[in-house]
């Protein structure tokens, strides 16, 4: 029996060399190949007998991504209502003094989708080195630097996730 997936993520990943998607479900990674591949669809399986599902999760899988574009773009937009709010505060201090109470919008799911999506880039930044160790140097080789370097990769996206850092 398979041990329990601790941290479940399933990963939609659009392939760059075909119009087709492959699910994958990791233990925390946003990293489709850190996982299981559980399928793989595309508009042109119409010739096998899952072809319904095939097609279903094709087109869920396209309008989850329209999802995730919409989702990126108002956690943008959202970003930066918070910085002119955070501007609009600073002018109307600076202009009334101590007259001036600040009250800022707090909006925690904001700050934790940003968290995520730097963190995310911080894992691109740690795939990239284990992806370079494997395909240039070699899987075997020990390559002190790039490892730390992808280890605290690991501690920055932990932290960013968690919150303790910006």
């Amino acid at each position: 029996m398979r041990e329990k997936i601790k941290n479940p993520v399933v990963v939609l990943y659009k392939r760059e060399t075909s119009d087709s998607y492959a699910v994958s479900i990791t233990d925390g990674s946003q990293n489709m190949h850190d996982g299981l591949l559980m399928a793989s669809v595309s508009p042109d399986d119409s010739d096998y007998p899952f072809a319904t599902f095939a097609m279903v999760g094709y087109y869920m899988a396209a309008e989850i991504e329209k999802l995730r574009a919409q989702r990126d773009a108002l956690a943008a937009e959202n970003a930066a209502l918070k910085e002119s709010e955070r501007a609009f505060d600073a002018m109307c201090a600076e202009e009334h003094g101590d007259n001036w109470v600040s009250e800022l919008t707090e909006t925690p799911a904001t700050d934790a989708f940003l968290a995520e999506v730097r963190a995310q880039g911080v894992d691109m930044a740690r795939n990239a080195m284990i992806d370079f160790v494997d395909g240039e140097v070699g899987p075997n080789k020990n390559v002190p630097g790039l490892i730390r370097g992808a280890e605290i990769c690991v501690s920055i996206a932990e932290q960013l996730r968690k919150g303790v850092i910006q």
